[in-house]
């Protein structure tokens, strides 16, 4: 009887770790979802870059070509400049009667569509944050802007937005004044969503049994607005042709 001696459970434990197996390497550690879409970002907008064309998809992803869009807006905006929600809304293809003169002077009406209204704001902010633009209630161009738009600095912001391509941009653009034009005369603009003109872009319906495909197209828009729709797709694509056959 008696204890047992400290050398036997010194072996004893010592036998036992070493049958323990090895432990696994530790995983790395996992950054915040914020951070990783940020990290994220250009490897993805490059991967699209290379892999399609405007030609192939009206939605694109291409964040240095995104920053230029917004530069570009902005610098041809009367000084001294507009404010922050108003660029963002342009881009994201709002319509009121009071920013008329300013989408007249851009080709960047609409680029940022698929995207909120807020992420838009946001990467507006990001511009600022870096040194492109300056100011809020008058957003301008900076000096390191304009060497951005001449291709003298590679932009740096690395923010994931969809742009609308320029191809089906002039698609974008009438179905948009038609939702506005709705508005105006309230026949029913809350029927028009963003989710329905982005399936226009995709699917550019040529005819009425093709428009009741889409989702979100009911009997009420088919009967009012079927043809003025297909009417628009149809110039759309004939022009776009058009531009083909002049190429080539």
């Amino acid at each position: 009887m008696g204890r047992k001696p400290k050398t036997q459970a010194t072996q004893t434990i010592t036998s036992s770790r070493s049958r323990r197996k090895s432990p696994k390497p530790k995983e790395p550690a996992t950054l915040p979802f914020e951070l990783q879409e940020e990290t994220m970002v250009e490897p993805l907008g490059e991967a699209l870059e290379e892999g399609k064309s405007d030609e192939e998809s009206p939605i694109v992803v291409r964040s240095s070509e995104a920053v230029r869009e917004a530069l570009e807006m902005v610098a041809k905006m009367p000084y001294p400049g507009v404010g922050l929600r108003t660029i963002a809304g342009i881009l994201r293809g709002e319509t009121r009667a009071n920013w008329l003169s300013y989408i007249a002077r851009t080709e960047s009406w609409g680029v940022f569509f698929p995207n909120p209204l807020s992420a838009v704001e946001n990467f507006i902010r990001d511009l600022i944050r870096v040194g492109y633009l300056e100011g809020s209630h008058f957003v301008r161009l900076t000096e390191r802007g304009q060497r951005v738009l001449e291709n003298q600095e590679p932009p740096a912001v690395r923010r994931r937005l969809k742009l609308v391509s320029r191809k089906v941009r002039p698609l974008l653009w009438k179905l948009l004044l038609l939702r506005a034009r709705l508005v105006n005369e309230r026949k029913a603009p809350g029927l028009f969503k963003d989710e329905v003109l982005l399936q226009l872009l995709e699917k550019q319906p040529t005819t009425i049994e093709e428009l009741k495909q889409i989702k979100g197209i009911g009997k009420f828009i088919v009967q009012r607005l079927g043809d003025e729709i297909i009417q628009i797709v149809r110039s759309f694509r004939n022009a776009e042709k058009g531009k083909g056959e002049d190429k080539s």
